[in-house]
Parts: C-alpha cells; structure tokens; sequence
C-alpha cells in the first residue's frame, strides 16, 4: 500500500498573493499542490521525480494562472 512521505507545507507570496505550497512523495514520485491560502483554492498541481522538480512545474503554472 502506498502512502505519502516527506510531507511538506510553505507558505510564500507569488504575485502579490499568499499562497500554500504542499509537497510530499507517494512511491517514487513527488506531488505539489500550490494553493490561495484565503479560501484556500487550488492553483495549481505537479509531479515530478524530484521534489525540487515537481514543486518548479506547480510554481511555474501558479505564475501563469496568477497573471
């Protein structure tokens, strides 16, 4: 059964807006779930093989919706 690892939570500003980044590992991938933290709405998500990786993809997109 897989479970999740190396759970993380930031908090950062991008584009002027508070935001939650959440990483954590399941199997071999890692996940990052960036989020608005008021009302808490997803902006994005991402995996990727590294959690340096799959955290840059979820940032990236953030960026782009926060435009």
């Amino acid at each position: 059964m897989l479970k999740s690892e190396h759970y993380d939570i930031e908090t950062k500003e991008l584009s002027g807006v508070p935001i939650r980044v959440t990483s954590y590992r399941i199997g071999d991938r890692f996940h990052c779930h960036v989020e608005n933290t008021d009302p808490g709405a997803t902006i994005a998500r991402a995996e990727g093989p590294t959690k340096e990786q799959a955290v840059e993809i979820a940032l990236s997109k953030a960026r782009e919706r926060l435009k």
